[in-house]
């Protein structure tokens, strides 16, 4: 065997300056892509936030028409009006019950 075969370089320059200019061009690259992420990230949240923001508004419609029915049909009026159709007696005279005689 020769004794170029043998010997092994114990420093390769040429290998540690393009694993740097690697690691260099990598951290570049996030450094450029990171705004961009950040950005799409927020603008996903921004919809999820309009899109929950536009359900509670209709649930809080919901709500408000359901209380506006539940008062109309509790309103004095309105249970006038159904004793009636529904031959209820609220109309009637009342009749005064007396007791008559009893324990003294």
């Amino acid at each position: 065997m020769s004794e170029v075969e043998n010997t092994k370089p114990s420093f390769n320059a040429n290998r540690i300056v393009v694993r740097l200019f690697l690691g260099a061009v990598f951290v570049a690259g996030l450094w450029l892509i990171l705004p961009l992420y950040m950005q799409n990230r927020m603008n996903s949240l921004y919809q999820q936030s309009y899109e929950l923001t536009k359900q509670i508004d209709l649930l809080e419609k919901d709500i408000l028409t359901q209380k506006y029915e539940i008062n109309k049909y509790s309103s004095l009026e309105y249970l006038l009006k159904v004793s009636a159709e529904w031959k209820l007696g609220l109309y009637d005279v009342p009749t005064k019950v007396r007791v008559s005689g009893g324990a003294k």
